[in-house]
C-alpha cells in the first residue's frame, strides 16, 4: 500500500495544512523564546544555591578539615575510598540494629572521611541516646 503525501482537496473553504513532522516529533518552537531565557537567568540570579559560596562561609570549621595537606594527598584519598565501603556497611548495620557502633569509630570516620559526615550526622540525629551531636561541623559528646 502506498501512502500519498499530497494533502486532500480543500472543501468548504477550510484550508488543509500538510505537516511534514511525525506525530511523535519534538514540540514546536516556542514563541518569544528569548523572553523565557531571560526569566530563567533572573531566577538563577535569585537562587542562592546556584552561586558560589559567599565570603561569610570562609574561615569556619570547614576550613579546618582542609588545612591538613597530608589528608588530601593522593594516597590518603585512595586509602579513604578503599575504607569507605566497609565503614558504610558498619554504619548501615548500626542504623538497622539501632546500636551505637562505638564513639571512637564514629569520631574516626567523622575526622577521616568527609563523605561519611552526612551519614553520621543523620545517625546521631536519629539516635540521640548515643549521646553525640554534630554542631558547627564538629562531632561532640553531649556531656562536653
Amino acid at each position: 500500500m502506498q501512502v500519498s503525501r499530497r494533502p486532500p482537496k480543500q472543501e468548504l473553504g477550510v484550508e488543509v495544512i500538510a505537516s511534514h513532522e511525525d506525530p511523535l516529533s519534538a514540540a514546536p518552537a516556542v514563541p518569544n523564546f528569548s523572553d523565557q531565557t531571560s526569566h530563567v537567568a533572573t531566577l538563577m540570579d535569585e537562587n542562592p544555591f546556584s552561586q558560589e559560596p559567599k565570603d561569610h562561609h570562609e574561615g569556619q570549621s570547614s576550613a579546618l578539615a582542609d588545612s591538613n595537606p597530608e589528608k588530601w594527598s593522593h594516597e590518603a584519598v585512595v586509602a579513604r575510598s578503599k575504607a569507605r565501603p566497609g565503614r558504610m556497611e558498619k554504619l548501615k548495620m548500626a542504623e538497622q540494629l539501632r546500636e551505637n557502633p562505638g564513639v571512637e569509630f564514629l569520631m574516626e570516620c567523622w575526622d577521616d572521611d568527609p563523605a561519611l559526615r552526612i551519614v553520621i550526622k543523620k545517625l546521631v540525629a536519629k539516635f540521640p541516646q548515643w549521646g553525640l551531636v554534630a554542631v558547627d561541623g564538629v562531632l561532640v559528646k553531649w556531656d562536653e
